[in-house]
């Protein structure tokens, strides 16, 4: 026979035997601590760009939490928020789908900035190779490491793996 007791300070069930023996269930979900809660949220890609061309260097989750701050202290007579009035037609045909006015701006990301730089250094490093060399690079054995050897390893084998289908015609003479 249990008898199961809540312990405040634990945050936890307390189930106590007929021996006296403790057993500890904790009722805290996963996501949970002691002050806080994990949130997963669906942003839209505009404004997630928005975000990160104003946010700078703050981490996200910080900046995120730093702006809902600052939204809810100034907010002294909070309106409520009106839903968007959605037209429902019969007819599919009739649809018209509304005009989007905003432009979107296009956002790299830093992924895609060091990519770039990446492949401009290898395809400026294989442009500088005589046709001797690149003749030599492709019958050798293993051409991608005699590539990544001829142009003084400026980049990663990984670099030379992903681009390879591009390195292999600019190597043909």
């Amino acid at each position: 026979m249990f008898k199961i007791v809540y312990c405040a300070t634990l945050s936890a069930l307390v189930f106590v035997d007929l021996f006296g023996v403790r057993t500890v269930k904790n009722k805290k979900k996963a996501n949970e601590t002691a002050t806080s809660v994990r949130k997963d949220m669906r942003i839209d890609k505009d404004l997630l760009a928005k975000i990160d061309a104003v946010r700078g260097d703050v981490p996200f989750a910080a900046w995120v939490k730093r702006s809902i701050k600052m939204r809810l202290d100034g907010l002294n007579n909070p309106t409520p928020v009106e839903s968007v009035p959605v037209i429902i037609s019969a007819d599919k045909k009739s649809k018209k789908k509304p005009k989007v006015t905003a432009k979107t701006a296009t956002v790299r990301t830093t992924n895609e900035l060091r990519a770039e730089k990446t492949r401009q250094l290898l395809f400026s490093a294989i442009s500088s190779l005589s046709c001797t060399e690149k003749s030599k690079i492709i019958n050798a054995r293993y051409p991608k490491n005699q590539c990544r050897k001829a142009i003084g390893e400026v980049v990663s084998k990984d670099s030379i793996a992903k681009y390879w289908g591009e390195i292999e015609i600019a190597l043909g003479c």
